[in-house]
């Protein structure tokens, strides 16, 4: 049994027609939300982005007897949250596990929306496939690779402080790593990949050392695997209220009176906007503000970077791994790539599994096709069961490329600091807001940190 020690899970665990998913159509249906055509009338408060923070921000606001529009630029809810319908079984593209699930607000919300769970398959039973051995382990022997795994990271963590320097570069300077041998090597770096390129949705290269899982913990207890539609949630949550989709907002000018927000020849006007685009938005200076970002938020974007945590779902006639294993790790010639493999058929009941892959790795099997994902992705399959199985279908996320998140979810790099987040968290002023997993430091990088964070914003906003 896996017990990671570090509870907290990424906030898409991998992975809108928007994302470019290869093989997927049709991936999620429109929330029911009241739409809206033509020219906008002024309101109290602009929301931007109709994910889980944009949507618990105009709750907040309209209970709090504001009116309130929200500016969507894809065509559905939900942001980074998706569900794929198409297999008869609900698909997660995008976030997945209710994390830290004891007093999280995710929990009453998700029985509210009819949205049910399972058991965390990563606390159920795990067999290690070494591709390369050829060996498979299970037991206290894949405890032991954890153990091993978590007191590395507990080492190098120890040496945290001074000049900010790489994860990677502390943690091949711990003695115990410096000690294995070639092959152990490989092998704990399977287990790294699942204990922080899964997290941060980017290897530990990239990681500031001095900044690593720095946060606030707003609550505990174990995760939660949603098995009937994640989307659910934030359909619930845009129930009643007003929405505009496909609007690509470039422009946000504040002035003594409101707030004139721009899409193309179209202008909105408020008194107050809370903004909840993904920070990869933010970087790549999509949206333009008028006046300019104070230094110390325009500092703090910098200082904070995207991240992309991708998934191959590969379905098959028959579930041929059994039932018996709830996940498998499969340690091929690079243990950073295909790393993990979770079976859908206990938690969903479709015979497919589901294979992550972080950071670089992600971005560059980004721009491979489906059919060569499928045929990688297969035969490292057929090698680790000894099979010759082809599957018949797969889905293929590349968050990388959405043009509406350009990533799946923040990090710290180096030279990066947790200031950042707090400082985004903080209201520019009485009328503009920032709201999302990037600017909290209340579990950034979950679902619940940007719901959170949208309610943060809301409250602040009702001040």
């Amino acid at each position: 049994m896996r017990i990671p020690p570090l509870t907290r899970r990424s906030f898409l665990r991998l992975s809108t027609a928007s994302i470019l998913l290869a093989g997927c159509t049709a991936a999620a249906s429109t929330a029911p939300a009241v739409r809206i055509k033509g020219a906008s009338a002024a309101v109290d408060v602009l929301v931007i982005g109709a994910g889980m923070a944009g949507l618990a921000a105009a709750r907040d606001l309209v209970a709090g007897g504001k009116s309130v529009r929200i500016l969507e630029a894809r065509d559905s809810v939900g942001g980074r949250i998706r569900t794929h319908r198409s297999w008869g079984k609900p698909i997660e593209l995008g976030a997945q596990w209710i994390e830290t699930a004891t007093g999280n607000p995710l929990v009453a919300l998700a029985k509210s929306a009819g949205v049910t769970t399972a058991a965390d398959p990563e606390n159920g039973t795990e067999r290690y496939i070494d591709t390369q051995t050829p060996e498979q382990l299970s037991g206290t022997a894949v405890d032991n690779l954890y153990t091993q795994a978590d007191a590395i990271i507990a080492s190098a963590l120890d040496t945290a402080g001074g000049a900010d320097k790489s994860l990677r570069a502390a943690i091949n300077a711990v003695p115990a790593y410096k000690r294995l041998t070639t092959a152990q090597k490989r092998r704990i770096e399977s287990m790294l990949a699942q204990l922080i390129d899964d997290d941060d949705a980017v290897e530990a290269e990239l990681l500031s050392l001095n900044n690593y899982d720095e946060g606030i913990d707003a609550y505990r207890g174990g995760n939660l695997f949603v098995n009937n539609g994640y989307v659910g949630i934030p359909q619930f949550l845009a129930k009643t209220l007003t929405i505009e989709y496909n609007i690509n907002v470039t422009r946000i000018a504040t002035d003594s009176t409101g707030v004139t927000v721009t899409a193309g020849t179209k202008t909105w006007r408020a008194g107050a906007v809370v903004v909840t685009v993904p920070l990869g938005i933010l970087k790549a200076n999509r949206i333009t503000f008028s006046p300019a970002l104070p230094a110390a938020y325009t500092n703090a974007i910098k200082q904070l970077a995207m991240g992309v945590l991708n998934k191959c779902v590969l379905r098959y006639d028959t579930a041929f791994w059994g039932t018996a294993t709830d996940t498998f790790t499969i340690a091929g010639s690079d243990p950073h790539e295909f790393y993990q493999f979770i079976p859908l058929n206990k938690p969903v009941g479709i015979p497919a599994l589901v294979a992550f892959n972080a950071g670089s790795r992600a971005r560059a099997l980004e721009t491979k096709s489906d059919a060569q994902l499928q045929a990688q992705m297969a035969a490292l399959v057929n090698k680790a069961f000894g099979v010759t199985k082809t599957p018949s279908a797969i889905i293929a996320t590349r968050w990388g490329l959405d043009p509406h998140s350009l990533g799946a979810y923040s990090y710290i790099p180096v030279g990066g600091s947790i200031q950042a987040r707090r400082t985004l968290g903080t209201p520019v002023n009485a009328r503009l807001v920032f709201a999302g997993e990037a600017y909290t430091e209340r579990d950034a990088s979950t679902v619940h940190g940007a719901y959170n964070s949208g309610k943060a914003a809301a409250k602040a906003l009702l001040r």
